[in-house]
């Protein structure tokens, strides 16, 4: 059943955007009905975008990319988020940027950056939306499925102090899963609402250079959202599960090769206390199993050993519960060696829940 996104006057909309053009591409039509039904708005971009260096390349016809080029681009991309906002009818003034370093918010992740959840919470606290819009988990852009997670993490740092209705996510780098409707909250748009969302993609000049048909191709006839994970990506997630046996937890993985995620696998699992720092472990997966070291993230050495059984990305891997904190809230990634985009995005597996 297809449900569909309505807003009223009393809504408070926060939309928190990985990249600037997400807004256009996601939310465009969204940002257009929140103003239209009186609801208050605001944008928050986490990164500038700062660190595409192809698209700098492509439009600058430059080679070499130093940090002044970087600063450059990144103030050349406010202007063009700032004229496609302005395009949808939403105010500079509700717009804001964080400004945290573009493709590295993975590692915010990982190394559990307590500075930047602490920031995403507290922008939250202050706005006080009752609809949180934000990026899927499952977005194949490490940049926008680790800022899924964090916004999962600031929303249990606030608990009961967030006012949050519906936490909404958008997928923008999935093709497979946007091209399904299963369990999305639909919004349509009008043939004008399309135009001005046309007309902000179309801001968005530095990544038309090489993405020219690509980006306009979102000014469609409706955006789709969802008010959980897609029940598809989930399934067919590389982690397909977790269950306990006795002193362990064992994962079951289905990793699959993918044009543009190869090469050696690592799965990555983070746990999420509130009111305590983020844990994160690392485990290089064999390609024929054995023992491998488990590595704490930050500080990069070795607290445990875990097992593989399996081969090539599919099998077992056990490891001792001992090495992540006690929490219902677990996320997991498996990372390629090569390739920009992820194999899947990040998952929330419930090991509580599982059979003993």
């Amino acid at each position: 059943m297809i449900q569909t996104l309505a807003l009223g006057p009393s809504d408070r909309l926060l939309v928190i955007a990985p990249h600037p053009d997400d807004e256009s591409a996601a939310t465009g039509g969204l940002l257009q009905h929140a103003l239209a039904a009186g609801a208050a708005t605001q944008v928050i971009f986490f990164t500038n975008g700062d660190n595409n260096p192809w698209a700098q390349r492509a439009t600058e016809l430059r080679w070499r990319i130093g940090s002044a080029d970087r600063a450059r681009f990144a103030i050349k991309r406010q202007e063009e988020v700032r004229a496609a906002l302005a395009q949808l009818g939403v105010p500079e003034s509700a717009v804001r940027f964080l400004g945290y370093p573009d493709q590295s918010t993975t590692d915010l992740l990982l190394h559990g950056n307590e500075l930047a959840l602490a920031k995403l919470a507290g922008e939250i606290a202050a706005w006080r939306p009752t609809i949180l819009v934000g990026p899927s988990l499952l977005d194949l852009h490490p940049d926008h499925s680790a800022l899924g997670a964090l916004l999962h993490f600031a929303l249990e740092t606030l608990g009961e102090k967030a006012p949050v209705r519906h936490h909404v996510r958008f997928l923008v780098h999935n093709p497979h899963l946007r091209a399904r409707r299963e369990g999305a909250t639909v919004l349509p748009l009008e043939p004008e609402q399309q135009k001005r969302k046309l007309a902000a993609l179309l801001c968005h000049r530095t990544q038309l250079v090489l993405r020219g048909s690509w980006l306009p191709a979102f000014a469609e006839a409706e955006e789709r959202f969802y008010l959980s994970e897609p029940a598809l990506g989930l399934a067919e997630h590389p982690v397909r599960g977790v269950h306990r046996d006795g002193c362990s937890l064992v994962f079951t993985l289905a990793s699959r090769s993918h044009f543009r995620s190869l090469g050696g696998r690592t799965l990555c699992l983070v746990a999420h206390v509130p009111s305590r720092p983020v844990a994160a472990v690392e485990v290089r997966l064999p390609a024929r199993g054995g023992a491998v070291p488990v590595v704490e993230v930050r500080s990069r050495h070795p607290v445990g050993e875990a097992v593989f059984s399996g081969q090539a990305g599919h099998g077992t891997l056990t490891l001792p519960r001992n090495l992540l904190p006690e929490t219902d809230h677990l996320f997991a990634k498996i990372e390629r060696r090569y390739g920009f985009f992820d194999e899947a995005g990040w998952k929330e597996v419930q090991a509580e829940n599982t059979r003993a």
